[in-house]
């Protein structure tokens, strides 16, 4: 079977390179014209990270052409950032930036030599300063911790309990309890919790975490309503809670 050639006529070739001349023309007036220049940076989902924060992290100025830059790579800046967990970046046509965030969360804060060290409760250490300036959270104490950098995950001698406290952690901040507590006293194989109505519990560092943490919440609705605000409560024992004034 033969093969039919098709052919062109020169009608056919103008139109096609008009075309393209029609591609390059607009190509050049993205990259060159002013109505390209970006004149707005939406920024979403955000809390800790500003508009300031993602011109020093990133080469995005006012006023350059918005496809002069490439998204992939702002991106992959932005994540440098230790408080952003996900970023994404759109152009909005014709001078507009959207940035759409999801940012890491300040869990609790550890002393660290003469540093508060704010961190995430899966462990990632998300900032390490000279003072203690979010009073919201609760100071963790009792770790001997090995490394804590800003951007990596804590380190401590007792590997095989940092999981069990990071549960702590998590389960207090899953029942938005976190904001409640002033500190968390690990000692050895027990853990105290210290809340801001001068409530003190105490409960075993094992795989029982959340189902105390659970009872612990409970308890305190229930003191609550009683207009209890002060004493101690033991959980260390599965089958019964106790609470003395």
């Amino acid at each position: 079977m033969k093969k039919v050639k098709y052919k062109i006529n020169k009608r056919g070739k103008v139109i096609i390179y008009s075309f393209l001349l029609l591609i390059i023309l607009f190509m050049y007036i993205c990259i060159s014209g002013s109505i390209f220049n970006l004149e707005e940076i939406v920024l979403k989902g955000n809390n800790k990270i500003n508009k300031s924060d993602i011109m020093k992290i990133t080469s995005i100025k006012l006023g350059d052409n918005i496809f002069k830059y490439n998204i992939n790579n702002i991106e992959d800046d932005i994540l440098k950032n230790s408080y952003v967990n996900y970023v994404e970046v759109k152009r909005m046509l014709p001078n507009k930036l959207i940035i759409d965030l999801k940012e890491n969360t300040e869990d609790v804060v550890l002393k660290y030599g003469n540093k508060y060290v704010y961190m995430q409760s899966d462990g990632l250490i998300l900032k390490s300063q000279k003072n203690n300036t979010n009073k919201n959270i609760p100071i963790i104490k009792g770790i001997d911790i090995v490394s804590c950098n800003v951007g990596e995950f804590i380190e401590i001698k007792d590997e095989k309990n940092l999981k069990k406290i990071l549960n702590i952690i998590d389960e207090l901040k899953r029942n938005n309890m976190l904001r409640e507590i002033n500190y968390i006293n690990v000692s050895k194989n027990l853990v105290e919790i210290n809340l801001k109505e001068d409530i003190i519990a105490n409960l075993r560092l094992d795989e029982s975490i959340s189902y105390n943490i659970k009872r612990l919440k409970e308890i305190l609705i229930d003191l609550k309503s009683d207009g209890i605000n002060r004493g101690n409560i033991d959980l260390k024992n599965k089958e019964q809670a106790i609470y003395s004034p």
